[in-house]
């Protein structure tokens, strides 16, 4: 059994025996959960037969290029990745671009997007990128640049919705939806339906990959006057409630898109240390301890890519992963009522906003 395989054992074993009803018992899981983490990110580290991140990137490309060697080259393959400024956005997408994808770097910020432009050329001696400027906690912009991509493109092959803001203090969207709810799934939600004909039309098939993370264990469910009621606001809450919406999103999009060539799964990428992690807390000693208990980019990007690019999931929809393995989400999550729900929230959230 791998050091990946253990890990996601525990934790999926955790997961199945959290009364996920009481407050008090999700905490305690979560507590378990945790340190499953923490020592899998330490052991991961020590381990000298393992094989790096990049080199495991590296052989999920071969691959995937091996499996397409026959394909029509004449047919360019496009990709989107939210967030791809900076961390495992960043890393996402080199792999795509290395795998033969015209990759669209969708940023809130042009500058920081730029940057990011140029260091991909840099790493990889390569001209196909593009930006495309997105801001997820704007519908407006959301429907902006769908508008582009589709004055630019006919089809798009993989959507890794990436982008997200991790335990901030109490704001709210352009939209005037609560920030972590409206970031992380209502933005990634307007932009995936919009693009779903764009989707349904690439001709090899295509892979919507939604980054979720470990962080739901720490949420009963969703509440939705917490997203609603700025009094009940509760960052590492309404945080996990966001990240189990993704997952919740992808189960129920995967659902609809039954009997088509597209496939949607969700992941969680790991504790990784990124700039996603700036409102948790700062200083030298939580700088030591992030670097000790947390993964780097590569690693935290390797499911996503895996999700996106290798021939091993072909074909598989509606699933969770972690460490590029199938993982027990929240019972929440595989609740097709509870799903539902959340669709036709996020439905009419939306179509109000969008008036």
């Amino acid at each position: 059994m791998t050091l990946e395989t253990l890990a996601n054992t525990i934790q999926d074993t955790v997961m199945s025996k959290t009364n996920t009803d009481s407050k008090p018992m999700v905490m305690l899981g979560a507590s378990f959960q945790s340190v499953a983490e923490f020592t899998y990110n330490l052991l991961s580290k020590i381990n000298p037969s393992a094989p790096s991140a990049s080199s495991r990137i590296d052989h999920i490309i071969m691959d995937h290029r091996e499996a397409h060697k026959d394909d029509d080259k004449s047919v360019q393959k496009v990709a989107i990745v939210t967030g791809a400024n900076s961390g495992i956005g960043l890393v996402t997408a080199n792999a795509l671009a290395r795998a033969g994808y015209q990759t669209i770097l969708a940023c809130r910020n042009p500058d920081l997007a730029q940057e990011a432009l140029g260091t991909l050329k840099r790493q990889t001696g390569l001209d196909t990128f593009e930006v495309m400027q997105l801001d997820l906690a704007s519908l407006a912009s959301v429907s902006r640049f769908v508008k582009e991509f589709k004055t630019k493109y006919d089809t798009l092959d993989i959507l890794v919705n990436n982008a997200g803001v991790m335990m901030c203090p109490y704001s709210q969207t352009k939209d005037g939806i609560e920030m972590q709810f409206g970031t992380n799934h209502i933005g990634h939600f307007a932009l995936t339906t919009q693009l779903l004909d764009s989707l349904k039309a690439a001709k090899g098939g295509a892979r919507v990959v939604v980054v979720a993370s470990l962080a739901y264990v720490l949420t009963t469910g969703i509440d939705y006057s917490a997203i609603e009621n700025k009094e009940k606001y509760d960052r590492n809450n309404n945080y996990a409630m966001a990240k189990l919406s993704n997952i919740m999103f992808s189960n129920a999009l995967a659902r609809k898109l039954e009997g088509t060539n597209v496939t949607v799964n969700s992941l969680h990428p790991g504790s990784i240390a990124t700039n996603l992690t700036r409102h948790v807390g700062t200083g030298a000693i939580m700088d030591a301890v992030t670097n000790m208990v947390m993964i780097d980019a590569q690693a935290g990007a390797l499911t996503s890519i895996y999700l996106a690019l290798s021939p091993d999931v072909e074909g598989v929809s509606g699933k969770y992963y972690a460490r590029c393995g199938e993982a027990t989400p929240h019972p929440k999550a595989l609740d097709e009522a509870e799903q539902d729900r959340l669709w036709e929230y996020s439905e009419k959230l939306v179509a109000g906003k969008s008036l």
